[in-house]
């Protein structure tokens, strides 16, 4: 665990054995849209670190006078509501409930909320809604060249770890990783050539195709990437060469030792690929699955295919194969029978199957639907293809044994890039499947429940799965033949030794004297409230709280579940919160997601008040709910539920500023990206300010907004402080796969210059570090013990599976219950404090022991997933950013 070294300086692929090449393309002009996503999801993982007692994140708020043992309250007469439904029969109002307020507050009027008046923004591709509150991309931001950035491998002009003694004291631990070394038995050269094609070839198929006949007449032992490169052990003696009319190009570009580790891993994944294909499995968005030893779900029309991701990637301790066991969720209704049973309505259909991802079983391939063509040209499988042949006719001849039998079934839409070049492909409904799960199925508990078995695998039989998958590359016989000519082989699973890390105590504050005075409503109807839990639980909660008596009020309910709105309870707010009210709990209905929302954006954006959203259901599980919720409360309220001991930030600045950042691609608003910031403001990491900010570019994941944002927060700590932080940390979530580079070269620059555009008379600016944080990685640790269980909390790693050149370490910090451990991965870009890195790295173990949601640790520094809850809030709900008077408080949990 010593230093390391000084820096010095996804298509789907087909199986080339016989797939067919998708029909109905037409071409488009190039880079006139970004490119699609590749794939759902990956499989089923449960994070059960993190359990929150309502189920959307919420909000929170309060008021009146300590209360008593025993809850006593007095009745008011609400005002009648009105109400946008149809005409119900006329009933009495119920008398509201009231708790002790004292005098009436005197009324102020409220605002209108800007978003209400909303201006339309438009730029050269794109036309978006967005509020006057919500923050967008300057127009005249730098932008960086993605052909000027460099693979994350190579980045350079980055932190390197600090030389220091090191002084935090850890219990030693073996872990066994699923990181596979491929050992290299010769050193041969490797010859690097890239390869055109003329006339060029548009279909993949064609290329492979080419190739191989271009192989096989050259005896080359090498491997083709399916584009344009060619790895040879075999140096070609011809600059080209026609093949069945083709002429195949052929230019030199590298020779390196294929035991170079900068070198070596886009030939050995080249390999790995080849290797996967040949033994029957299928690239299905970035990972290979197979239906052999599938899992049928009968009852729920769903099969589980299981796969395997695999990556070869350099490390200290050489190249490796990462490779992790997943699943995919695939429907065996076909979408012709989905649409069917949607009643073909063209909305209802759009609406689950535009977007989503379809496999077509003939070729074992995925493509993501952009539209259903009902009518005109290409929308029945009788219409032209290409030429005179037919949809019809071209699958009865490529794949006779896939029968179409409707012919009036309307097509299906996909998007694809070939070269460069974007195409619209035709799918035919009868003969694809959905993959993944819909809203509907995500909430049904009985379907979860029979997914969870398959994508939780304990750790002990995960590692006997990986270490035999990748055992099988060096004993099917076609394989091992081409390992042999190339000289490399997989070896067993490797082994790490690591430290865990001393977990810190979780101190309990009392808020008593800060929460006497919150005014606060509960909101539930009368039937509901009448029934002895329901007034037992909310007892429970305002003795856990510490909360005065709240004012309850009971809304009057339509009949019918449908017509509930979310102006029935909006209403109310608005008319308490004219007379002080700053919290409102609400029992909400089930499964009406339109109440949740409207409650959501009134609260936030207009009345600016918090509010806490439960489940009947959820509220009637008594003490242990409520003692979960008066955290949640507590929280949102701009208070700590709880510390940690002071004298435990070692080697950490009494004025240091913590920064979570993270970018949610989850939006409902046209792709747009929503940015999540949190930071700390006191030096006890409890005081936080959060800002969200909707990205006008959809899909962008570098942040246009973080100068403004890290002025704001300077602003917010010096008013708390009267003095800039001495140091800031950063921790950044939401950086995709080849993002380094961008990010170093411009959101490092952008908060410097936050830095320094402050006002001098507020002090010395703060010395920066920026950390990236990745926790959907696909490492797995297993302890070296006869168990092979999950490793302890605290598990630290920062040895032979890191990158030679970097300033990084694998962190262990959360309890899984069920299923196997993700450790989470830390990346330094910038360290101008020259903190040791043992410090540091308990100093990051320690923030993940302050989410407010959770008592116990979680995968990521606080303020990190405070940053993730609040992007994944406005993205999904809101839609807008909030108003900058809740920037103080936790209102997204």
């Amino acid at each position: 665990m010593g230093p390391k070294k000084q820096n010095k300086g996804g298509h789907n692929q087909p199986n080339p054995s016989g797939a067919k090449a998708p029909p109905g393309f037409q071409q488009q002009q190039p880079k006139q849209a970004p490119q699609q996503p590749r794939g759902p999801p990956p499989g089923l993982q449960q994070q059960p670190q993190v359990q929150p007692v309502e189920q959307p994140p919420q909000p929170a708020g309060a008021w009146g006078k300590k209360p008593p043992q025993n809850l006593q309250l007095q009745q008011t007469q609400p005002q009648q509501t009105q109400q946008q439904q149809p005409p119900q029969p006329q009933s009495k109002q119920p008398p509201q409930l009231a708790g002790a307020w004292g005098k009436q507050p005197p009324q102020q009027p409220l605002q209108q909320p800007p978003q209400q008046q909303q201006q339309t923004t438009t730029s050269t591709s794109t036309t978006t809604t967005t509020s006057s509150t919500s923050s967008s991309v300057p127009q005249d931001a730098p932008r960086i060249s993605r052909k000027d950035l460099v693979k994350d491998e190579d980045i350079q002009d980055i932190a390197m770890i600090p030389e220091k003694p090191k002084s935090i004291q850890g219990q030693s631990i073996s872990i066994i990783t699923n990181f596979f070394p491929v050992q290299v038995r010769q050193n041969r050269s490797i010859f690097l050539y890239r390869i055109d094609f003329d006339p060029p070839q548009v279909a993949r198929d064609k290329r492979y195709k080419l190739i191989r006949e271009f192989q096989t007449s050259n005896s080359l032992i090498s491997q083709y990437d399916g584009d344009s490169l060619l790895f040879s052990a075999n140096k070609i003696g011809t600059n080209s060469q026609q093949v069945n009319g083709v002429q195949v190009l052929i230019k030199l570009t590298k020779e390196f030792i294929h035991n170079d580790k900068s070198n070596n891993s886009q030939l050995f994944n080249i390999l790995t690929k080849s290797f996967m294909r040949s033994m029957g499995f299928s690239l299905m968005g970035r990972n290979y699955y197979t239906p052999v030893g599938k899992r049928d779900i009968p009852k729920h029309f769903l099969e589980v295919w299981k796969g395997f991701s695999t990556s070869v990637i350099s490390t200290e301790a050489g190249t490796m194969l990462l490779c992790d066991s997943t699943t995919k969720v695939v429907r065996s209704q076909t979408v012709l029978e989905r649409m069917k049973f949607l009643g073909n309505n063209v909305n209802r259909c759009a609406s689950e199957i535009v977007n989503s991802i379809v496999l077509t079983r003939y070729n074992n391939k995925t493509y993501r639907i952009s539209g259903i063509s009902w009518k005109g040209p290409n929308s029945k499988v009788t219409d032209i293809m290409e030429g005179t042949t037919t949809f019809l006719q071209y699958y009865q001849k490529n794949y006779p044994k896939y029968k179409i039998t409707d012919l009036n079934q309307p097509l299906l839409k996909s998007e694809v890039k070939m070269r460069g070049v974007k195409q619209t492909i035709y799918l035919i409904p009868e003969l694809t499947f959905l993959t993944g799960l819909n809203d509907e199925m995500r909430k049904d508990f009985h379907i979860m429940k029979d997914l969870a078995e398959e994508s939780n695998v304990e750790p002990f039989r995960r590692i006997e799965t990986l270490s035999s998958f990748v055992n099988g590359f060096n004993t099917n016989p076609q394989i091992a033949q081409e390992l042999d000519k190339w000289g490399i082989s997989y070896q067993p699973a490797l082994k790490v030794d690591g430290i865990v890390l001393q977990a810190p105590k979780n101190i309990a504050i009392n808020n008593t004297a800060s929460l006497k005075n919150v005014r606060w409503v509960f909101i539930v109807e009368q039937s509901e409230f009448e029934r002895g839990e329901c007034k037992k639980n909310l007892d429970y909660f305002i003795r856990e709280s510490q909360l005065p008596n709240p004012v309850v009020h009971h809304p009057v309910l339509p009949r019918n579940f449908r017509d509930i709105r979310s102006n029935i309870y909006t209403d109310i707010m608005e008319e308490y919160a004219k007379k002080g009210a700053t919290f409102f709990l609400i029992i909400i209905p089930q499964n009406n997601t339109e109440v949740y929302k409207g409650i959501k954006i009134k609260s936030l954006v207009q009345l600016k008040v918090l509010t806490q959203c439960i489940f009947s259901r959820t509220f009637d599980k008594g003490r242990p709910v409520a003692i979960k919720l008066k955290q949640q409360v507590v929280a949102k309220l701009g208070l700590a539920p709880w510390g940690l001991s002071q004298d435990i930030y070692k080697g950490v600045p009494k004025k240091t500023m913590v920064i979570g950042i993270d970018v949610g691609h989850n939006s409902d608003m046209r792709g747009h990206s929503v940015v999540g910031f949190v930071a700390t403001i006191d030096d006890k990491f409890q005081k936080f300010f959060s800002r969200a900010y909707v990205q006008e570019r959809p899909g962008k994941e570098i942040i246009g907004t973080l100068e403004d944002a890290t002025k704001e927060a300077m602003r917010s700590y010096f008013n708390a402080n009267n003095c800039l932080p001495e140091l800031v940390i950063v921790y950044r979530d939401g950086v995709g796969d080849g993002m380094l580079d961008l990010v170093n070269k411009s959101e490092i620059a952008a908060m410097k210059k936050g830095f320094a555009e402050t006002p001098s008379s507020w002090g010395v600016k703060p010395k920066l570090v920026y950390t990236i944080v990745k926790k959907n990685t696909n490492a797995r640790f297993f302890t070296n013990d006869n168990q092979r269980a999950n490793p302890p909390p605290g598990t630290l790693i920062d040895s032979k599976i890191t990158h030679q050149n970097w300033y990084d370490f694998f962190l262990v910090s959360q309890v899984a219950f069920k299923g196997s451990v993700n450790p989470t991965h830390y990346h330094v870009l910038l360290d101008e404090h020259q903190m040791a890195a043992d410090l540091f790295q308990f100093f990051t173990f320690q923030m993940c022991h302050l989410y407010f949601n959770f008592e116990k640790s979680v995968r990521v520094p606080a303020s990190c997933q405070f940053a993730h809850k609040m992007a994944f809030l406005i993205g999904r709900t809101v839609g807008r950013n909030v108003d900058t008077a809740l920037s103080d408080k936790l209102f997204f949990l």
